[in-house]
């Protein structure tokens, strides 16, 4: 590059206001909305809570958020920006943008050949593998300066060609990674250049480069700044990266290009576990949202606000929240088995996972997983219950329903065997105080009601040829 060019070059770099990135800020926390519609006790309790001035807290909380404070992060990188060396180039943005759960790369590489873009995959085949695009220059990705060096004949021939970082220090290209995890990276390009390439060719017309996308309000972006020193050593302070002298690979072919390449390939993946860590913090924050006046809606009504389906939803919704911090690109806190042989490219991978506090955020989101898995347990044992009970009340009533048919249909021949002779019996047995005494009308007999005995009665009869009467009992 000419003198003159760069003379320029620096003083424009000079007048741009250098922006203090916010490693954290960006993943801002939008307004909770529930999850799902509860139900109407649900809702009466949620106004409830809301015209009271202190309402009862649950008798456990979820723990705080722990994402990287903004200030500190500031404050970590205040002596790396306030003290410029003369080899140091412009503060320039390095940004991860995360719109999906999924990316397909093979649908992105057909796009990018149709657009005339050249493009690399690196490392080829890996599971955590990405396309680089670069240089990527122009506004809104309307223009492309189509330039750049196959990556695999680098490795091969240890060519340096034009994969370089003369670019990124006087700010003259930018660099695009894609990572199939769902998010990119962009290297010395702005956040409006970083959507333009979204708009433009991640969501083109037709294509289905997105997996799963996300909504506006999951869009996460991470945003730090990076600064190029070739005399310096590549490291991470605070939401400052300082790129240096390419580091030393173990496996791949000493080539300085290459080794700055892969260098910018761990720095980008890092970076990404933070802004896809944002937003499975937001789902969950919403989930524990949706759920947290349940302790206030059992103390007040004492019933279970919510049905089967969704709490069965709600427990697909935190177990997949689990799942994906445990497995989304091999493990959100596991330190790729790329790096394991070089150990150089593995401190970079490990500088800023714990400048942004990827350890201690997934700690954390398991404790809120924990909380509400609680919840559902507690949401799920008295479901449960009331199943229960309602299976006892359908079979007495099952049971009520057989007797009734029962009766209806063998009750005429049941009472032929059974109820008639009883009710003779009885009548038999029980004397009838209303009807009158018996009365043989032949003979005058009488029979007693009160000891139910019969007494003849006395007549003359004539009996013989003498024509004498004597007394007879007939």
């Amino acid at each position: 590059m000419l003198p003159a060019a760069r003379s320029l070059l620096r003083q424009s770099a000079t007048r741009v206001p250098q922006r203090a990135a916010l490693l954290g800020a960006r993943s801002i926390s939008t307004p909770v909305r529930s999850a799902a519609q509860a139900t109407q006790a649900f809702e009466r309790v949620r106004a409830a809570a809301s015209s009271q001035a202190a309402p009862a807290p649950p008798t456990s909380k979820p723990p705080p958020s722990h994402k990287p404070p903004k200030r500190r992060l500031e404050a970590a990188s205040a002596p790396l920006r306030n003290n410029p060396t003369p080899t140091r180039g412009p503060i320039l943005q390095c940004i991860a943008h995360t719109t999906a759960e999924r990316y397909d790369l093979v649908f992105l590489g057909a796009v990018l050949r149709r657009m005339g873009v050249q493009w690399n995959e690196v490392p080829e085949g890996d599971r955590d593998r990405a396309i680089v695009i670069g240089p990527w220059k122009g506004r809104g990705g309307a223009e492309r300066l189509i330039r750049g060096k196959d990556v695999r004949r680098v490795e091969d021939e240890g060519d340096d060609g034009d994969l370089v970082d003369m670019g990124f220090e006087y700010g003259e290209r930018g660099e695009i990674w894609v990572f199939s995890s769902g998010s990119f990276v962009t290297w010395g390009l702005t956040e409006e250049e970083g959507r333009a390439f979204l708009r433009d060719v991640i969501r083109h017309r037709g294509s289905r480069v997105e997996i799963d996308r996300l909504t506006a309000e999951e869009y996460e972006v991470e945003e730090v700044d990076f600064v190029v020193d070739p005399t310096a050593t590549t490291f991470v302070l605070g939401n400052l990266i300082l790129l240096g002298r390419p580091p030393e690979l173990s496996t791949f072919p000493s080539s300085p290009s290459l080794a700055s390449l892969l260098a910018r390939y761990t720095l980008s993946l890092s970076l990404t576990r933070s802004s896809s860590l944002s937003v499975l913090e937001d789902r969950l924050d919403k989930h524990i949202a949706s759920v947290s006046l349940l302790p206030r809606a059992l103390e007040r009504f004492g019933a279970q606000p919510m049905g089967r389906r969704e709490v069965i939803r709600k427990m697909g919704e935190l177990m997949s929240l689990r799942m994906a911090v445990n497995t989304r690109g091999g493990g959100l806190e596991d330190t790729p088995e790329f790096y394991w042989s070089e150990p150089e490219l593995e401190a970079y991978f490990d500088s800023v996972a714990k400048e942004f506090e990827i350890k201690e955020r997934i700690d954390t989101i398991n404790k809120k997983i924990d909380y509400a898995q609680e919840v559902q347990n507690t949401l799920r044992a008295l479901l449960t219950e009331a199943s229960g009970h309602r299976m006892e009340l359908i079979i007495i009533l099952l049971i009520t329903v057989e007797v009734i048919i029962a009766l209806i249909r063998e009750g005429p021949e049941l009472w032929r065997h059974f109820g008639a002779p009883v009710i003779e019996k009885l009548q038999e047995l029980i004397p009838d105080p209303t009807r009158p005494p018996k009365t043989l009308a032949a003979t005058g007999d009488h029979v007693d009601q009160g000891t139910d005995q019969w007494t003849p009665a006395a007549t003359s009869v004539v009996v013989g040829t003498d024509n004498q009467t004597h007394p007879r009992l007939v």
